[in-house]
């Protein structure tokens, strides 16, 4: 698969608008420096973007407030960024309407055929075999 043109246009369109108004929620964030819910929080919101980190266990993350759960991340989204395994992407995407954001990233790592076969068709512009730390890059 060509990275690059599998990636639907309007996802690279937000994406290369690089401020604040690209609001993305990292699901999984960390605050463990060597996981990359971490190292993706960190460099997206390096990179000027809005960051909001889902995690039920850390109140913050990398000194942003984090949320407990998906649903309880204030819109608008733009995109969802997955940094979970397997098992957990899918049962978040098993209760997530599919309308609470414009596209759902999936890292490497964080899926695996069962939540490939679940999620397209469901979610819009679902982007997978790409980093988002390396296409926001472009």
């Amino acid at each position: 698969m060509d990275n690059q043109t599998s990636i639907p246009k309007a996802v690279m369109d937000r994406l290369a608008e690089k401020g604040a108004q690209t609001r993305i929620a990292v699901v999984g964030a960390s605050n463990d420096p060597e996981k990359y819910g971490n190292i993706i929080t960190k460099n997206l919101s390096g990179k000027g973007y809005t960051v909001l980190p889902v995690n039920p266990k850390e109140p913050e993350i990398a000194g942003i407030p984090a949320f407990g759960n998906l649903a309880s991340v204030p819109g608008p989204i733009h995109i969802v960024d997955f940094v979970t395994p397997p098992p957990v992407t899918l049962k978040v995407l098993q209760n997530t309407d599919p309308a609470i954001a414009d596209a759902f990233w999936l890292q490497d790592g964080s899926f695996d055929d069962a939540v490939i076969e679940y999620a397209e068709g469901r979610f819009p512009n679902l982007v997978h075999h790409a980093c988002i730390m390396v296409v926001s890059n472009y």
